[in-house]
C-alpha cells in the first residue's frame, strides 16, 4: 500500500517536472524567436528605405524632366520667333523684288513705245500725196470717230469694272484675293486714275492679313507718290499701327505725331492722338 502510494507520487513528481521542461523550453523558444522578428523588421525596414530614397529620386529626376521640358519650351519659343522675324524679312525682300520686277517693267514699257515712236518718225517718205479733197476728207473724219470714241469707252469700262471687282473682294472681306486682285490691275493699268486707291486699299489688305512689313512699305510708297490722295492719313496712320505691331513704338509715335501736326482735321488725327495717349501712358 505504502510501495502504491510512493509511486503514485513519483509519478506525480515526473509529471511536474515534464511539465517544468516543457515550459521552460517553451519559453526559450520564445526568447530565441523575439530577436528574429526584430532582425526580420529591421531587413522590411531597410527595403522601405531603400524604396523611399528610389521613389524620392524618381522624383527629383521628374523634376529635372520638368525643367528640362520647360528650357526646351522656351528654346523652341524663341526660335519660333526667330522664324516669324526671317518670314517677316523674306516678305519685305520679296516684296522689294516685286517692286523692283514691276519698275522694270514699266522701264521697259517706255523705253518700247519710244523706239516704236522713233521708228515711225525715221519710217515717214519724203514725198507725201496730196490730200484728197476737203468734203471727202471730212466724211471719212467723221465716220471715224464715232469708232474711236467706242474703243475708248469699251476700254474704260473694262478698266472701271477690273477696279471695281477687286474694291468688291475688299469689301467682302476676301483679302488674299483682294490683293491678286489689285495687283492684276495695277501691273494691266499702272497709269489709270484708280491707281492710287488701288495701291491704298492693295496696302490695306495686307494689313488686315497681318503682313506688316509689306503693308508699311505700300503704305510708304502711297503716301510717297500720292501725296495729296484724300487716303493719306490714314495710310500713315495704318503705317505707324504696323510699326506698333512690330513691337517698334518709337516709330509708330513719330509717325502719329506726323498725322496730327499736318492732317489736324483728318479723322486719322484723331486716331493718332488716341494712339499717343496709349503710348505716353504705357511708358
Amino acid at each position: 500500500m505504502i510501495f502504491n502510494n510512493n509511486k503514485k507520487y513519483a509519478g506525480f513528481i515526473f509529471l511536474a517536472v515534464l511539465l517544468v521542461m516543457v515550459f521552460s523550453f517553451l519559453l526559450a523558444g520564445c526568447a530565441e524567436m523575439e530577436p528574429d522578428t526584430i532582425h526580420h523588421l529591421k531587413i522590411s525596414v531597410r527595403k522601405l528605405n531603400k524604396k523611399v530614397a528610389r521613389l524620392s529620386q524618381n522624383s527629383s529626376a521628374i523634376r529635372q524632366l520638368q525643367l528640362n521640358l520647360a528650357n526646351q519650351g522656351v528654346k523652341i519659343s524663341g526660335l519660333n520667333s526667330k522664324l516669324n522675324e526671317l518670314l517677316g524679312k523674306y516678305e519685305e525682300v520679296s516684296h522689294n523684288l516685286k517692286l523692283l520686277e514691276k519698275e522694270f517693267k514699266d522701264y521697259r514699257l517706255y523705253v518700247n513705245k519710244k523706239l516704236l515712236a522713233l521708228s515711225k518718225v525715221q519710217g515717214i517718205p519724203p514725198a507725201t500725196p496730196l490730200p484728197a479733197p476737203a468734203i471727202k476728207l471730212k466724211k471719212h473724219a467723221i465716220s471715224k470717230v464715232p469708232a474711236k470714241i467706242s474703243k475708248k469707252k469699251l476700254a474704260m469700262n473694262r478698266e472701271l469694272k477690273m477696279y471695281a471687282a477687286a474694291g468688291s473682294l475688299y469689301k467682302k472681306g476676301f483679302y488674299p484675293k483682294a490683293v491678286d486682285a489689285f495687283d492684276k490691275f495695277l501691273s494691266k493699268y499702272p497709269q489709270s486714275k484708280y491707281t492710287p486707291d488701288a495701291v491704298y486699299f492693295k496696302a490695306v489688305s495686307n494689313y488686315k492679313l497681318k503682313k506688316y512689313p509689306v503693308a508699311i512699305l505700300e503704305f510708304h510708297k502711297f503716301t510717297r507718290l500720292y501725296k495729296k490722295n484724300k487716303h493719306v492719313p490714314m495710310a500713315i496712320y495704318l503705317q505707324g499701327l504696323g510699326f506698333l505691331k512690330l513691337s517698334d513704338p518709337s516709330d509708330a509715335s513719330i509717325l502719329f505725331r506726323q498725322i496730327v501736326s499736318k492732317y489736324s482735321s483728318s479723322d486719322a488725327a484723331k486716331l493718332a492722338k488716341a494712339a499717343l495717349q496709349k503710348l505716353s501712358k504705357a511708358k
